[in-house]
């Protein structure tokens, strides 16, 4: 007997187990075999997604590289010409050079070398001879560049040329790594005047991959067209071995894609990319190891799991066969306790289950009565899905409108409108019942009224046949909700389109979108259809973007009164009778980004500001509400500027005086510096500098500076260097410049003079 109940116990054990354990070791044996290629195929994936957005990035910026010297060539202030010939020419070409110091996190410089008068300037407004390059921390020094072979090099480049990442001594006696390009100018022409060399660091790179993905650990390489390294951002050891160099030599012959290689006896993901724009290929290679680490640890995890809950089950299952069925009873009793209804009398275990059918049917009617009100707004969606494009067949639309009571559409046109209230909006409710009772009317004349995604917004769809008066029937609508509501909604009819395929209602649709944008910004007439749209050719986009200019010119000069001018005329130009209505949409979100700019300049942390930048940027705003937006918050910009100005200062001609004798031997004393000191704008300050001293800033400065070194040269035997440093010059060929200019005679030679 004992031995039957053993053998039983045993039976029991195996066939319970098989239980858990067939359907688990299926799923384990397709998981394992499957994950790892499923996880090494998204991880190929994501790398070739990097390597695409990275090249994709880098295209953008040396775009922009590769058309600065047009740029600079269309230039009329930089006449290179004139450089040879006198010093005021390299001023000029020293001071346009400036406009080009914009704040661009690609380029870290821009130098410009005229071959002809032997300097380079650069974007700061710097200039440097040629052999400032020659001399560490004066100008760039390139370690790794012989400094005759570079200007050999430069005087005779007629191709653009990039230089690989390099360490170069800068200004300062600093070090940095940096890749060079060499530009001719212009770009590609023989016998050029000039040479641009363009600076990117090497961690200005690295960042711009890193910004592509946070996680990415691989090593990401850049090479020429050549096939020469350029950037690196890691130097692993299989860089320098034999086996890299033929990968990369044979990646040159694709045009992109992903692979798994070995190097050096470990298995990588390589990502290959090429530039469209210069050639360059962009190599990524990823660890294929430590990329499948995290799914071989979840594998064995799951197998530990797996085991341990084996385990417990024999356990759990052994010991309740072992008390025969009584913890089972005790199991059912307490699921009973904790589940029976309190209001109820006890129930057995039939009675529940019958209890529990009831309570669900029930709840299955509420639920069913609750999709029934639900229905017009899935109803609407699907409608307005329909307009918008979503479906690409009628058997798509079919699929989801059947289940709401709609069919397709079987009349040979279709043509939408728009209704529009947002500019005269009536009372809510009331228009929410006429609505509905317009669209019980219009229901039958195969025409769906339903709300837009817009507020105070409805889209009029009609089926009909080539032919019917549709703009008649939408016209007698209006006329409907005029006299129920008080208010007649502007509507904009796109043109009948063929009902072939929902295409021809998604196409009316946007015509109609585009007559109802016209209305809402000019107000007549009340019906507008998209053929009787005449918009006459509007002025040049470019006015519009100088006066965006000269109003950012503006906030960052802190000027309130010239904010307040531009925008007016930006408000004129945007109301004007010949601007299209996507014009004026343009205009108006490039001044509002602007203005909210130099807000959020002021008030970084403002929760207004937040609510504001909401505000403004609605798509329903007629031409009146814009302009008063945008005087709003033009006026709240001035104001914050007006607080944050200095209190002017005494500007009397002795004041004026007094600190340009006490601060002209400062190198960085500038006429910006003198107009901060005494709350005035620069170009003011500047014309009452001249009327005040009779001379304008640069000449009084040189004059004094120049009268100091006179002094010094006769009384000291201080270096050339010493003196220009002495009187404010950090270039000693400026100062001798300067010199020569005032006095008629080198330094040189007025020492010798008065020894």
């Amino acid at each position: 007997m004992r031995r039957t109940k053993g053998n039983l116990l045993l039976q029991f054990l195996l066939s319970y187990a098989l239980v858990f354990i067939l359907p688990v070791a299926s799923i384990l044996l397709y998981y394992y075999p499957n994950s790892t290629q499923a996880a090494k195929e998204k991880e190929m994936a994501w790398n070739t997604h990097v390597t695409e957005q990275f090249t994709h990035a880098m295209d953008i910026f040396t775009r922009y590289v590769y058309d600065l010297p047009h740029e600079l060539m269309r230039n009329r202030d930089l006449k290179m010409y004139l450089a040879p010939h006198d010093d005021y020419h390299r001023y000029i070409i020293a001071n346009e050079m400036r406009k080009y110091n914009a704040t661009d996190g690609f380029v870290y410089n821009t130098l410009l070398y005229l071959k002809e008068v032997d300097y380079i300037f650069s974007k700061t407004g710097n200039m440097y001879t040629v052999e400032d390059f020659n001399r560490r921390g004066i100008g760039y020094y390139y370690e790794a560049w012989p400094h005759g072979d570079m200007f050999a090099e430069l005087n005779k480049l007629s191709v653009p040329e990039v230089r690989g990442v390099e360490d170069v001594i800068i200004p300062g006696n600093n070090r940095a790594r940096l890749m060079t390009f060499l530009l001719p100018m212009p770009r590609g022409g023989e016998q050029s005047p000039g040479v641009l060399l363009i600076q990117v660091l090497e961690s200005t790179i690295i960042r711009m991959v890193n910004s592509v993905s946070d996680s990415y650990n691989g090593a990401f390489f850049i090479f020429d067209e050549q096939g020469r390294p350029l950037v690196s951002t890691h130097q692993p050891e299989y860089s320098e071995t034999l086996e890299f160099e033929q990968l990369v030599n044979g990646l040159k012959e694709e045009q992109g894609g992903t692979a798994i290689h070995r190097l050096d006896g470990k298995s990588y993901i390589v990502s290959h990319s090429a530039s469209n724009l210069n050639g360059w290929q962009y190599i990524s290679l990823l660890p294929l190891t430590e990329s499948l680490q995290s799914i071989r640890t979840i594998q064995w995890n799951s197998v530990m799991i797996f085991v341990l809950i084996l385990l417990v089950e024999v356990l759990v299952i052994y010991i309740s066969l072992q008390k025969n069925v009584q913890p089972i009873k005790r199991l059912v009793k307490m699921a009973t306790d904790v589940f029976q209804h309190r209001s109820l009398p006890a129930m057995h275990e039939v009675e529940m289950i019958r209890y529990t059918l009831d309570q669900l049917s029930s709840d299955n009617t509420r639920l069913d009565e609750e999709v029934k009100r639900s229905l017009p707004i899935v109803r609407e969606s699907v409608l307005f899905d329909l307009v918008s494009g979503h479906f690409t067949t009628w058997e798509e639309f079919q699929t989801q409108g059947c289940l709401h009571g709609m069919s397709p559409l079987s009349k040979t046109c279709v043509t939408a409108a728009i209704l529009s209230f947002a500019g005269d909006p009536p009372d809510q409710e009331e228009l929410d019942a006429a609505i509905r009772q317009e669209q019980q009317t219009v229901e039958s004349q195969d025409t769906h009224l339903f709300a837009s995604i817009y507020p105070q917004e409805y889209v009029y769809l009609c089926n009909h046949e080539e032919g019917d008066p549709v703009l008649d029937r939408i016209g007698e609508l209006q006329q409907r909700l005029n006299g129920e509501l008080g208010v007649a909604p502007l509507i904009g009819v796109g043109q009948p389109e063929s009902a072939a395929s929902p295409s021809g209602a998604h196409h009316s649709y946007l015509q109609a979108l585009r007559a109802a944008e016209h209305l809402r910004l000019r107000k007549t007439p009340a019906v507008l259809a998209f053929a009787d749209i005449r918009e006459p050719q509007s002025g040049s986009v470019s006015y519009s973007a100088e006066l965006l200019q000269s109003l950012e010119m503006a906030i960052m000069k802190n000027e309130p009164l010239m904010v307040r001018s531009v925008l007016e005329r930006l408000i004129d130009y945007m109301s004007g009778e010949g601007m299209p209505p996507y014009r004026v949409r343009s205009v108006y979100a490039n001044t509002v980004s602007i203005l909210l700019s130099g807000l959020q300049r002021f008030r970084q942390d403002d929760a207004n500001l937040l609510r504001l930048t909401d505000a403004v940027l609605q798509h329903t705003y007629t031409i009146s509400q814009m302009a008063d937006i945008l005087r709003d918050t033009a006026g709240k910009l001035c104001d914050i500027i007006q607080e944050t100005l200095p209190t002017p200062r005494s500007a009397a001609p002795e004041d004026i005086l007094d600190l340009l004798e006490s601060r002209a031997f400062d190198p960085d004393f500038s006429l910006q510096f003198m107009a901060d000191h005494f709350g005035m704008s620069l170009s003011g300050f500047s014309y009452h500098f001249k009327k005040a001293v009779g001379h304008n800033f640069k000449e009084s400065v040189d004059r004094m500076r120049v009268s100091r070194s006179q002094q010094l040269l006769r009384e000291t035997d201080d270096t050339l260097v010493a003196v220009a440093e002495q009187v404010g010059y950090t270039n000693t060929s400026s100062f001798i410049r300067t010199f020569k200019k005032i006095v008629g005679i080198t330094p040189g030679q007025y020492r010798d003079s008065h020894k």
